[in-house]
């Protein structure tokens, strides 16, 4: 069962889905968060083939890779970067790189899960220096943010390509360290964008196709089954 205390739950629900039906052909959104840390070490996972393969209880770490993703819903492209630590230093390091990457638009919403750095105050008054800098200079996206209810990373469709790089690059894992790792969960991004680049597709289905979403009425009674 999915669950939220966030008693405006309802209301950023529908900011999140109104905002992305409603884009602009100037205007992106994107879904971002963090991955990591994860140890460098022999891992256990799913695997096809005939041999058992031992995992040793105690391991020494290779070191440990952190990473920050940020994913497009229009054109289910992944930006990435890797990190020192998590904090409102990198997500702004992550608003600057999409800044750049798409500075010929107008405008640029982003959402991600709320935890105490994403949404501090250092971080919302460097934001608001970025665009008044932006707004002065006349030229780049506005940054603007969405924010996800508490506790529903279930609404943060990037989750899943996130969990889904775990499978195929992290379980069953052996890597020497950290820079094969990330060299490995780079190009598992470059080709998946690659993909969609040859197969364009929104990110999302169900937010975008299914008419659950357009019934806010079923949305607030908690009716997920038809998802």
């Amino acid at each position: 069962m999915l669950t939220s205390p966030d008693p405006s739950y309802h209301e950023k629900v529908e900011l999140l889905l109104n905002t992305l039906r409603s884009l602009g052909e100037n205007e992106m959104f994107f879904f971002l968060d963090e991955w990591g840390p994860i140890q460098v070490r022999k891992r256990g996972g799913k695997a096809y083939r005939n041999d058992r393969a031992t995992i040793p209880r105690h391991q020494a770490s290779r070191g440990s890779v952190s990473l920050i993703a940020a994913l497009s819903a229009r054109t289910n492209q992944v930006t990435w970067h890797f990190l020192e630590s998590k904090g409102s230093n990198a997500m702004m390091d992550m608003i600057e790189i999409l800044y750049n990457q798409y500075h010929t638009k107008a405008r640029l919403y982003v959402t991600w899960d709320a935890v105490a750095w994403h949404n501090s105050g250092a971080f919302l008054e460097a934001l608001d220096r970025f665009n008044k800098q932006t707004r002065a200079l006349s030229v780049g996206p506005i940054i603007e943010l969405v924010p996800l209810p508490t506790s529903s990373q279930f609404l943060n469709a990037i989750e899943g390509v996130l969990s889904g790089m775990t499978r195929a690059v992290i379980n069953n894992s052996d890597y020497p360290d950290t820079t094969q790792m990330k060299q490995a969960i780079s190009k598992h991004f470059s080709e998946r964008n690659e993909h969609f680049r040859h197969n364009p597709r929104r990110v999302g289905k169900k937010i975008w196709e299914l008419d659950t979403f357009q019934d806010f009425d079923a949305l607030r009674a908690g009716n997920y089954k038809k998802w």
